[in-house]
């Protein structure tokens, strides 16, 4: 419990001291080089929790117009928390269905060929080409896949929770797959299948429960690579999330709320996909 509460403070400390860093960087015009002016944390944070202690989230800039905080930042949660978990599920079920599940089908070895060519590419080129092949589709058919548009409502959900899953499928994926292979060459392994048992029966009683142990160690670096995917996404397909806090304003107030957001929207995920596997095992499998 210690542990977990010094963990809290580090980030919470470390969550203002980033969202006040534009407001002490400066640029130097006449010696070309940055200045840091410490003296101003003070005020900068003093104005933070002063805002916070009369019930108030502060304002941000939107264009030439000052909005409140706390007028737009539920519907922007929301967006964001819907594309995180629907990603981030998304991901974890391909990968495990495909990695376990179907692994000794011949679709399967199909499909780990395209993901091992397509995890060779960086997650932003990734993007960007998806980007570009849904334009050219739109330029041949007239099929509409994205939209710039702030309020464009479905096109802006369903385009971007695939590019979200595509970095957590692309590597929750080659763990599974190489785990299940380590674990197929166990000894009960062996066993069970001298004994006839199913396939089905093995992957679900057997392979899935050595390998789900390795999937919750990594679930955090999942989330972590989602998170990245997120800002890239609601920054190009102008989404209207929780990141347009952090990126559109260099005040600590929108800042320190889009950032508090994000880890309020990484922990529900967490425990969103831990759900999931607890109903999971639950349903489908005998302890």
């Amino acid at each position: 419990m210690l542990r977990l509460i010094q963990k809290m403070v580090v980030i919470v400390v470390l969550i203002l001291f980033l969202s006040a860093l534009p407001e002490i960087i400066s640029v130097n015009n006449v010696e070309k080089s940055l200045e840091w002016n410490w003296t101003k944390l003070p005020e900068i944070y003093g104005n933070f929790f002063a805002e916070i202690s009369k019930g108030s989230l502060g304002t941000y800039q939107l264009g030439s117009q000052t909005r409140a905080i706390s007028g737009d930042i539920g519907d922007n949660f929301v967006t964001s928390l819907i594309l995180m978990v629907s990603g981030v599920v998304v991901g974890v079920i391909i990968s495990i269905v495909f990695g376990i599940f179907v692994s000794r089908f011949r679709l399967t070895r199909w499909f780990r060929l395209i993901m091992n060519l397509i995890a060779a590419i960086p997650d932003f080129m990734l993007i960007v080409i998806s980007l570009f092949i849904a334009i050219k589709i739109y330029q041949i058919t007239g099929f509409r896949m994205i939209s710039l548009r702030p309020d464009a409502g479905l096109l802006n959900m369903w385009f971007p929770i695939i590019l979200i899953a595509l970095s957590p499928t692309l590597y929750l994926f080659k763990l599974v797959s190489l785990k299940y292979y380590q674990t197929s060459g166990e000894d009960y392994i062996r066993t069970a299948v001298s004994k006839g048992l199913s396939s089905n029966y093995i992957n679900f009683q057997h392979v899935f429960k050595n390998i789900e142990p390795f999937i919750f160690a990594e679930l955090t670096k999942i989330i972590s690579l989602a998170v990245g995917n997120l800002f890239i996404i609601e920054y190009l397909l102008n989404v209207p999330g929780i990141t347009k806090f952090i990126f559109q304003s260099n005040q600590i107030q929108p800042i320190a709320i889009g950032l508090f957001s994000m880890l309020l929207i990484s922990l529900i995920v967490y425990f969103t996909v831990s759900l999931l596997f607890y109903l999971f095992k639950r349903g489908f499998l005998y302890e």
